[in-house]
């Protein structure tokens, strides 16, 4: 009978939810070329690719099947090493989070984590992002996560953000103003990084617009959406599958890149925050 070492799964599994081979190392403190090693073990134990090589890291169709098996035998392993050894790891962890990134992966997440650590507690408090950095800055948060306008270079952790294509989003069916009619917007309150990015897209355009409904609520913007009210812009990975959405338009002008980022300091993590900080960054990558 043939055995698959648990640390060549978790390493595999690694590299998948963080889409590569160098972060994956950085996770598990191993060098790239280690990482490496065990993967073509892995392929060797199984007699299969499980990797497409190329110019990203896409799964084979057998490699598709390994992850989503891996998964749930490292969650049964992680929660059999807690249980027995009594690994009760407790805390509460205070989390600042956006509306639409709370809803595209946070349940996920935080699911996946009270799976291995069920005493630990997560605090979530949604705003945008402005009002959270605000709020991190003051201590109220142990971890943060904000969206923010993408800079040219990030010096941080690549575990620690994401760059996301900014779109166009509007109701099946809705047609664009013409260019003497103001564009009707859909849009969080002042502050917002997508607000000021459609503003100053339009505004370069040289095209009108008004808002039609402003709203702190991710489901309000989404049902003036469905309801033809005007259109709005999210990041890519937020947006519902049944909403229609585009880079740019005819009438619309390309919009910027953000980058949805966790705000953390390092020495004032406890143990608690430290687990939850690793399910947030896979979450991110999963995005």
């Amino acid at each position: 009978m043939t055995n698959i070492p648990t640390d060549l799964l978790r390493t595999f599994v690694t590299i998948k939810d963080l889409g590569g081979f160098t972060s994956a190392g950085e996770l598990l403190g191993r060098s790239q070329p280690a990482i490496s090693l065990q993967v073509k073990k892995l392929e060797e134990i199984l007699g299969t690719k499980i990797f497409l090589r190329g110019s990203s890291l896409e799964l084979t169709e057998d490699g598709e099947y390994l992850y989503r098996a891996a998964r749930q035998m490292l969650e049964i392993n992680d929660q059999i090493i807690a249980k027995v050894r009594g690994d009760n790891i407790s805390g509460k962890v205070r989390l600042g989070i956006p509306n639409d990134f709370e809803l595209a992966f946070l349940a996920k997440a935080l699911r996946n984590l009270s799976r291995v650590y069920p005493n630990i507690i997560v605090e979530v408090e949604c705003e945008i992002s402005k009002v959270i950095l605000q709020r991190y800055q003051k201590g109220h948060y142990d971890i943060a996560l904000a969206m923010e306008r993408a800079k040219e270079n990030e010096e941080r952790d690549s575990r620690d953000y994401r760059l996301e294509s900014l779109e166009w989003v509007f109701k099946e069916g809705h047609q664009t103003s013409c260019d003497d009619e103001p564009i009707p917007l859909i849009a969080y309150p002042q502050g917002c990084v997508y607000r000021s990015i459609m503003e100053e897209a339009l505004q370069a355009q040289q095209h009108p617009y008004r808002f039609m409904y402003t709203s702190t609520s991710l489901l309000g913007i989404f049902s003036a959406v469905e309801e033809g009210l005007g259109i709005t812009a999210m990041a890519s990975s937020v947006i519902p599958d049944h909403l229609r959405h585009a880079v740019s338009t005819a009438t619309l002008p390309a919009l910027e890149r953000v980058c949805i980022g966790l705000y953390y300091k390092e020495p004032e993590l406890n143990i608690a925050s430290r687990h939850v900080l690793d399910f947030l960054r896979s979450g991110i990558a999963n995005l």
